[in-house]
């Protein structure tokens, strides 16, 4: 299980006292950093942190993560030594100039989201006794077998991406169905201003930075994606891995439990406390236990993201592409 501590009240002072880590907040309560903490995230601009603190942070071994009003990490601090081979960086960059091997990657990763995807349907037609939505699940399937079952001389990033938005189409049809009307919610759109969209751009967010952590730690550049474009700045490898738990971590999640949980927008972002409230949601949901379809055993849900970026260094440092079997949920 991976402790986190979540600050989301401005005017919160992060120091150093007697080597240890305080936090205080605005009206001077005191919080002494329990020595089990691995992160703190910081989700108010109005936070303030030492250097000593800083300092502190890096000895211990402690990530420090900053998410802007989005939930979309914009810092994220690391011990400076990471115990990684060169050697996996350097297969991951032969692996991007090698096209088949990227295209292989990236479909396997598209086609488990859409399984997860077509799953976590099904996992609502039983829990709500909708047996019309297994139909749907049976068609979201049908996609995953179609893009695994394209010759891969054939295979595009435009295929992939057209076989995704295909499937994303029927899924997010199914979330909308499963959502109250009062959220407002009619599809899945990144710039959407309702509560549902804020919430899920939250959610993804906090997903991110757990997601770069995990794929840095296990020697991985995650800023060389194989599908996401590339761009300077963006974690390219960190959006295209995260596809495959999107469904189960977030989504999930949101789907079960934002219809009782009091959410407020203030101009146009969802407020502190409404942050607070999701990122509760989805932690919570992060250290859920879950189906490891590799061991059969259960565990923590970034548990399993955890050794699923050690898995893909291992298939990338070997160059076993073509054996590479992402995390599909199991329930």
């Amino acid at each position: 299980m991976v402790n986190e501590v979540y600050i989301t009240d401005p005017g919160t002072r992060i120091m150093a006292r007697k080597g240890s880590i305080v936090i205080m907040s605005r009206d001077g309560n005191k919080q002494v950093l329990p020595p089990n903490v691995e992160e703190i995230i910081v989700a108010t601009s109005r936070a303030s942190i030492t250097s000593k603190a800083i300092r502190m942070l890096s000895m211990k071994g402690i990530n420090l993560v900053f998410l802007n009003s989005f939930g979309d990490p914009v810092a994220l601090m690391l011990p400076p030594v990471i115990n990684k081979t060169v050697m996996i960086r350097i297969k991951q960059y032969e692996l991007f100039l090698n096209n088949e091997l990227r295209l292989e990657l990236a479909r396997r990763l598209i086609a488990c989201k859409i399984e997860n995807q077509a799953r976590l349907v099904r996992y609502f037609a039983k829990s709500r006794r909708e047996s019309s939505l297994n139909d749907i699940a049976y068609s979201l399937s049908s996609f995953a077998t179609q893009l695994m079952s394209i010759e891969i001389k054939r295979l595009n990033s435009e295929i992939i991406e057209g076989i995704e938005a295909q499937a994303a189409n029927k899924y997010w049809d199914v979330v909308v169905s499963l959502l109250p009307t009062w959220l407002g919610f009619h599809g899945r759109n990144p710039e959407g201003t309702d509560l549902m969209n804020l919430a899920l751009n939250y959610g993804y967010g906090i997903l991110y930075s757990t997601m770069e952590r995990y794929l840095i730690m296990a020697g991985l550049d995650p800023y060389l994606g194989v599908l996401h474009t590339i761009k300077s700045g963006k974690p390219s490898l960190v959006f295209d891995i995260v596809e495959v738990f999107r469904p189960i971590a977030v989504d999930k999640a949101l789907i079960i439990e934002i219809d009782n949980t009091k959410l407020s927008i203030f101009n146009g972002f969802l407020d502190y406390d409404s942050r607070r409230a999701i990122a509760r949601i989805i932690l919570n949901n992060l250290n859920r236990d879950y189906i490891n379809p590799r061991t059969s055993r259960k565990s923590p849900l970034t548990e399993i993201m955890k050794h699923e970026t050690w898995y893909l260094a291992s298939i990338i440092r070997d160059g076993n592409v073509n054996d590479y079997e992402c995390f599909t949920w199991v329930f």
